[in-house]
This record gives structure tokens, sequence and C-alpha cells, in this order.
């Protein structure tokens, strides 16, 4: 057989990234549709490279990352609460007060991704911003109609009843999978959902569901239930 591009046939390199100086432009539209970031879907030899890539990171509003962090912070602040004490911390960095050493909290707050440390001081993050407002915000119990599944870009499009009328938004496919604990064949356009929401979200990137499960009804109950979950 004649090898067409002969015997040390090379790929071509792909076009840079415009937006970082690490990746290619490719393994960001992939790494910022999936939670696993850029660095989860490189080989081992430029893992590090990409690793903090920012089109792909859980700090970057729209990627899948920030999606799943945001979910993360709501769990955080309607299950398990920080510590009175930590979550002081927070408030006092937020209001811009001096912490007078009592820092033994900012350990925790750094893992959890909700304070980094800006020239040598910490600083809240808008993860940690969205903490305290997730502590205060009302969350109501919504219908959400599924109207597509893109299970390449593992991704749900569907309609939160609940939240600015007939404007569609994005769901993680693995988030809806886990907590309806439905096959995967049934989770399709057309099925409709119940789930814990923050409703009066301004932005879509701040619409965190919580608690998805299924809303089970007979065909003619559907719209029904969706007109309900509106009002």
């Amino acid at each position: 057989m004649i090898e067409p591009f002969g015997p040390e046939y090379v790929r071509p390199p792909q076009p840079d990234c415009p937006n970082c100086s690490c990746c290619s432009a490719r393994l960001c539209e992939r790494g910022a549709a999936s939670v696993h970031e850029c660095r989860g879907l490189t080989s081992d030899e430029t893992r590090e490279t990409v690793h903090g890539c920012p089109c792909s990171a859980a700090t970057t509003p729209g990627t899948y990352a920030y999606k799943l962090a945001k979910i993360r912070v709501v769990r955080l602040a309607t299950e398990m609460p920080l510590p009175p004490l930590v979550e002081a911390l927070v408030r006092a960095l937020v209001a811009g007060e001096e912490l007078n050493g009592d820092e033994d909290g900012l350990p925790q707050l750094r893992v959890r991704g909700l304070v980094v440390d800006v020239d040598g001081r910490p600083a809240v993050t808008d993860l940690g911003r969205f903490y305290l407002r997730a502590r205060s915000e009302m969350r109501s119990t919504t219908s959400v109609e599924v109207r597509a599944v893109d299970w390449k870009k593992r991704s749900v499009e569907a309609l939160v009843v609940c939240w600015q009328g007939q404007e569609p938004v994005t769901l993680l496919l693995d988030q809806v999978l886990a907590e309806c604990k439905l096959p995967p064949e049934e989770i399709a356009a057309g099925l409709v959902l119940e789930a814990e929401a923050n409703c009066r979200a301004e932005l879509a990137d701040d619409l965190v569901l919580t608690d998805v499960r299924p809303l089970f009804l007979t065909q003619g109950e559907t719209s029904d239930a969706a007109a309900g979950g509106a009002s």
C-alpha cells in the first residue's frame, strides 16, 4: 500500500486559541463545554501546560466548570453552610474590614475557591460572593421542561418555567442524570422535571438548579403543571 502522506506524516498544528497562550482553539472549545476543563482533555505531556486555562476554568462565566462550581456553592450554602466564624471571614473581606489576625478559616475558603490571594492579601472571589447571595436568596420549586439533549456536549437545553418566560437555559446533563436517577434513554425532549431554583436570578449563568427530579405526569397534565409552575 502506498502511503499518500509519506512515511513520516505529521498532523498539521491546530490554530492557537486567541484568548489564551496555552491551548489550541479546538481544545478551548471542548474544554469550555466540559467539567474536566482543558486539562482533563489533553495528554499527560501537556496537562501541566494547559492547567488553569482561563477559557475553561471554574472562574470563567459560561464554562461547564463554572456551572458545576456554582451548583456546589449553592449546595454548600443551603445544605451544609460554613461554620459561622468562617462565614464571618467572607463577609468581613467583602466589607473591606481588617481580619485582626483571625484567619484560621482562610485555608478552608481557599480550598473551596471562595477566597484567593491577590498581592499577598486574601480576596473574595465571585464564587465567594455567590455563596453569600445563596445564603439569603429565595429558592422555589419549579417545573423544568427538557427541550433538547446533546449527548456529545453533555448538555440539556431546558425551560425553567419560573424564570424569564420562554428563554431556555443550559443544564449539565451529568447533573440531570445523577439527580433524576432515570435511565439515560428517558432523558429526552418532552421530559418534565421538577427542581429547586433561585427563580429571581437576573442572568442565566446565575440560575442554579438543585434537587432535580422527575415529575411523573400523564401527557394531558403536562401543560397544566408547567403553567402552574409559572404562577
